[in-house]
C-alpha cells in the first residue's frame, strides 16, 4: 500500500521516522511531506529524513496561519493527487485531514494534544481513526465529533517512541558545549506562535530567565528556542549570560546530560521526565483540565508543576542540591518507560487491519 504522512513539528520527525521505517521494511511505499519550518527543516537534515516541503508555517498572525493553511491545502491537493495513495497519516495536520478527505482518502490521525482545540475541531471530525495515548479519556476526544470505536489507543506517551530506540552511548556535557564542572538547567521555551498560548507568555519566560539567573549564578542556563525571532529575542535581552542552542540537537542527548529541566510546552517536559531528569512542567495554556500526559508524569511523581516562578525557583533549588532524589528518579523513570508498549507496533497493526478490511494488500 502507498501511505502518505503529513510531518509538521520537530517531534513529528522524531515519532514518524520509525514508523516509516516498519512501514518500508514491510515492503509498504511511504511518501512525507512536511512545510518551511527551520526547526524541522534542521532536524530533518539531522535525521537524514528526506521531506517534500510543500507550503509554509503561518507565523504568529490567526490571518496568515489561515491563508497559508489554505495555499498549502491547495498546493498538497495537487501534489498528492497524482500519487495515487491509499491512506494519509498525520499528527493533527488540518491540511492532511481536509486534502485526505476530499480525495475520498482515510486520514489516521496521532494527537495527544485535545487541548488544542481549534486544530482538534479541524482534524478530528475529518478522520477515520484516532490514535492517541491510553492515559486520555475517550471522553475527551468524543466532544469532538469521533465515536468510540474509531479510537485507537496503546499504552505509551508519544516520547516512548524514540525513547525506545536511543542508542545506549552516554552523552557527555561537552558534546554540547556546556561545562563539565558546572550544573545545568535547560529550558524549553513556549510554542510562542501557537494561537492557544497566550500573549503573558513572552514576558512570564523573561521573568523565569531573570528567577534563574539572579537564583543560580553559578549554573549554566541552556535554551532551546522554537523560531529565529524567538531565538534573537533572548540573545539580544540576555547575551552570554546564557547559552542558547543555534542548531539542531539530539534532545534525548541534551536532556540526558542537564541537571534540571524547565519545559515551557509538554513534548520535552515528557522526555525529561522518561528519562529521569529532575523536571519541572511551566507550560502555557494549561487550561482548566491541563495535559493528560503531564497529569500522569505528575502522579507517577515524574514531573513537578509549581504554581508560580517562585515555586519553580523553590523546587530547582531542591533538585540541584539533592542527588539522591535523582537517581531514584531515574530509577523510576526507566521502569515506568520499560512497561509502556511501543505505539509504532500498534500504528503498524492498525494500517494493515484497515488495508485488510478495504482488500488493499
Amino acid at each position: 500500500m502507498i501511505i502518505w504522512i503529513d510531518i509538521l513539528t520537530p517531534k513529528q520527525i522524531l515519532f514518524f521516522t520509525p514508523l516509516i521505517q516498519d512501514l518500508e521494511a514491510k515492503g509498504h511505499e511511504v511518501l512525507t511531506t512536511s512545510r518551511k519550518y527551520l526547526e524541522v527543516e534542521l532536524l530533518a537534515s539531522l535525521k537524514g529524513l528526506d521531506l517534500t516541503f510543500v507550503g509554509r508555517h503561518g507565523g504568529a498572525s490567526l490571518m496568515e496561519k489561515l491563508k497559508a493553511s489554505c495555499e498549502r491545502t491547495l498546493h498538497l491537493s495537487d501534489y498528492v493527487r497524482k500519487l495515487g495513495i491509499n491512506y494519509a497519516v498525520s499528527f493533527s495536520s488540518p491540511e492532511c485531514a481536509r486534502v485526505a478527505f476530499g480525495m475520498n482518502v482515510k486520514h489516521f490521525c496521532i494527537s495527544d494534544s485535545p487541548n488544542s482545540e481549534k486544530v482538534c475541531q479541524l482534524t478530528i471530525p475529518l478522520s477515520d481513526t484516532l490514535l492517541t495515548p491510553q492515559v486520555i479519556p475517550s471522553s475527551v476526544w468524543r466532544k469532538y465529533g469521533i465515536s468510540e470505536d474509531r479510537i485507537v489507543t496503546y499504552n505509551a506517551l508519544d516520547t516512548a517512541v524514540w525513547l525506545k530506540r536511543r542508542p545506549k552511548e552516554s552523552a557527555r556535557k561537552e558534546d554540547y558545549g556546556l561545562d563539565a564542572s558546572k550544573k545545568t538547567i535547560t529550558i524549553r521555551l513556549e510554542e510562542s506562535q501557537a494561537y492557544y498560548i497566550p500573549p503573558s507568555a513572552e514576558s512570564y519566560t523573561n521573568k523565569l530567565l531573570d528567577s534563574l539567573l539572579l537564583n543560580f549564578p553559578d549554573c549554566e542556563i541552556f535554551v532551546l528556542g522554537r523560531y529565529a525571532i524567538q531565538i534573537e529575542a533572548v540573545k539580544k535581552a540576555y547575551g552570554p549570560k546564557v547559552k542558547i542552542v543555534k542548531n539542531a540537537v539530539d534532545g534525548a542527548g541534551l536532556l540526558s546530560v542537564s541537571d534540571v529541566f524547565i519545559g515551557r510546552g509538554s513534548t520535552m517536559a515528557q522526555e525529561a521526565a522518561l528519562l529521569g531528569v529532575p523536571s519541572v512542567s511551566a507550560s502555557p495554556g494549561w487550561g482548566k483540565d491541563g495535559f493528560w500526559t503531564e497529569k500522569f508524569l505528575i502522579s507517577e511523581g515524574l514531573l513537578d508543576r509549581p504554581e508560580s516562578i517562585e515555586g519553580i525557583i523553590s523546587k530547582v533549588g531542591e533538585f540541584l542540591q539533592d542527588e539522591t532524589h535523582k537517581k531514584n528518579l531515574q530509577r523510576h523513570a526507566k521502569r515506568v518507560l520499560e512497561h509502556m508498549e511501543d505505539p509504532i507496533g500498534v500504528m503498524v497493526k492498525t494500517l494493515e487491519k484497515s488495508a485488510l478490511e478495504d482488500r488493499i494488500l
